[in-house]
């Protein structure tokens, strides 16, 4: 409704022609206060203006970050379901030879601790320990920059056995740490999460109880498990497809885990089951050295269809060749002082590995600081 103007209707001025003259100043008064009303108005709208500009932007920033973090977790979720693409079905032969048909195999994709097996137990509280207690102790902003995981390969690292110290072992921690001790001249962090004897299933328990806790930051986390899938000569030996699919699905889990952290896979490493000289291979029988192989042209094949994941082939560090035994791959075998048992390195060989291992760190770590931005 528009304000009452005297001067410019002489409609009103006829409907109000009654009044006396003097009061005629007090009827132009309210268009005086109109007019102050409606700069109040133009304030009220733009202030009103400024607070509905602000709403959006509050409500548009809130919209921006809930459908990211949806979309993050649309990624996340996409991941946790890629390990269901593994089926036992796929599975053509369950045993290591062609001509056994019954083995006693675990299931590669169900995780499985081993409370009650020696020290086991004692040796996974252990690492709970370390991996939510890691601190660097120059810096407490310095990142590590490699976990190893695995079975007693790996644990070997810390001169242990199932947690227990093992004194002709304790070679190997000293070379340990003049490589991934930056504290004691190392040129890199590490730590070593491994438990001597563990199959696939059994690190995949590890790492869903506690393993790779949120808290455990690390540039590169370096996986090596596999070769107790097969079990030892003499009893049920599992075959390359039900290795290959264990380790597999670790891999899944921990890109689950680490999705943006890069993660080695370390080739299994050379191991004998021929003869006293650590031979490889014997003519017209499938030895664990042919799986071996095997298994490790799967993982490197699947290491290169991802991009976060590094294959390390490790076959060269431990095998030397001797004429002596044969010709071609029957000349290949693993010297003493390399693998003792031909299965395990020794400190040599321990030294060997970690310094083929330095140089592939520093090709993933090139440019990145060891320090942890804040």
């Amino acid at each position: 409704m528009q304000p009452l103007n005297i001067s410019d209707n002489d409609d009103d001025q006829e409907t109000l022609s009654f009044l006396p003259e003097a009061p005629m100043v007090h009827i132009r008064v309210p268009k005086r206060k109109q007019k102050k009303r409606c700069c109040g108005c133009r304030r009220w709208v733009i202030q009103s203006f400024l607070f509905l500009f602000t709403l959006s932007a509050v409500l548009a920033a809130k919209f921006y970050i809930i459908t990211t973090s949806a979309a993050a977790r649309g990624e996340t979720e996409k991941t946790v379901t890629k390990w269901r693409d593994l089926h036992l079905n796929d599975i053509g032969h369950w045993c290591l030879q062609p001509n056994v048909t019954t083995c006693k195999c675990a299931n590669p994709l169900q995780p499985s601790h081993r409370h009650g097996h020696k020290t086991w137990t004692e040796a996974h509280l252990e690492n709970l320990k370390l991996a939510k207690n890691i601190l660097p102790k120059k810096s407490p902003f310095r990142e590590l920059d490699v976990v190893f995981m695995g079975d007693s390969i790996t644990e070997g690292w810390r001169g242990t056995s199932f947690g227990v110290k093992v004194d002709k072992k304790q070679a190997n921690v000293e070379v340990f740490e003049s490589l991934f001790d930056m504290d004691k001249g190392g040129e890199f962090d590490g730590l070593v999460l491994g438990i001597a004897g563990d199959k696939s299933q059994n690190l995949l328990w590890r790492i869903q109880n506690g393993e790779i806790p949120k808290k455990l930051k690390s540039k590169v986390f370096w996986l090596l498990i596999g070769t107790n899938d097969f079990l030892k000569p003499g009893f049920d030996q599992c075959s390359e497809e039900v290795v290959f699919m264990g380790i597999q699905r670790i891999i899944e889990e921990m890109m689950t885990l680490r999705p943006s952290t890069t993660i080695v896979v370390n080739g299994l490493l050379p191991r004998s089951d021929v003869g006293a000289k650590g031979e490889l291979y014997k003519e017209n029988e499938k030895t664990v050295m042919d799986a071996i192989d095997n298994v490790n042209s799967q993982l490197e094949e699947y290491c290169n269809l991802h991009d976060d994941l590094e294959y390390f082939d490790p076959s060269g560090i431990f095998i030397e060749v001797d004429s002596k035994l044969g010709g071609a791959r029957y000349a290949k075998y693993i010297p003493e002082k390399l693998m003792g048992d031909r299965l395990h390195p020794t400190a040599l060989g321990y030294r060997r590995w970690g310094e083929k291992i330095v140089e592939e760190l520093r090709k993933i770590l090139d440019g990145k600081l060891t320090i942890e931005r804040l």
